[in-house]
């Protein structure tokens, strides 16, 4: 029985000296664009998925098709690489829903909340092309959409 124990004990250190030299992926990407709206995802959404693994470049581009109209890509930070090491998924999706009730529908008020979540990942300049890259996508399949008049708010 202690033999099994020892084994038990060597495979398990085994195990976690793998796991700390697991390297590091490299070239990890972010996809911004707007959710596919079917069956299962019944509202608009601006979404953001995270690649945790590498595969190949076709096989990912086509999972990312399924999920999203992509109008942005950009490289993960080191930080951001940093999340993507304990995942056990291959993508990570985050998605700010239009019809949230702090939105009130607002485009504008959807793309100052992704940006506002980037900005400790993203410089300003790239934040401003990945929000006119949203925009421009929004506005030309939805031609007639006006920003919805809501009560003002302060601002502190």
């Amino acid at each position: 029985m202690s033999g099994l124990r020892l084994k038990l004990a060597m495979l398990d250190n085994k195990h976690k000296a793998e796991l700390g030299q697991r390297k590091r992926p490299k070239n990890l990407r972010v996809f911004y664009g707007w959710a596919k709206v079917g069956k299962i995802r019944k509202k608009e959404a601006i979404s953001v998925i995270f690649e945790n693994e590498k595969m190949r470049d076709e096989k990912t581009l086509r999972a990312i098709a399924k999920y999203q109209h992509t109008v942005y890509v950009r490289q993960q930070t080191d930080t951001e690489i940093q999340d993507a090491i304990g995942s056990t998924r291959m993508f990570s999706e985050y998605s700010i829903f239009l019809s949230e009730k702090r939105l009130h529908g607002s485009l504008e008020l959807a793309l100052k909340a992704n940006s506002d979540a980037d900005k400790n990942h993203v410089s300003d300049d790239e934040r401003a092309k990945i929000a006119d890259a949203l925009r421009s996508h929004y506005i030309e399949n939805h031609p007639g959409y006006k920003e919805p008049t809501i009560q003002q708010e302060i601002n502190f």
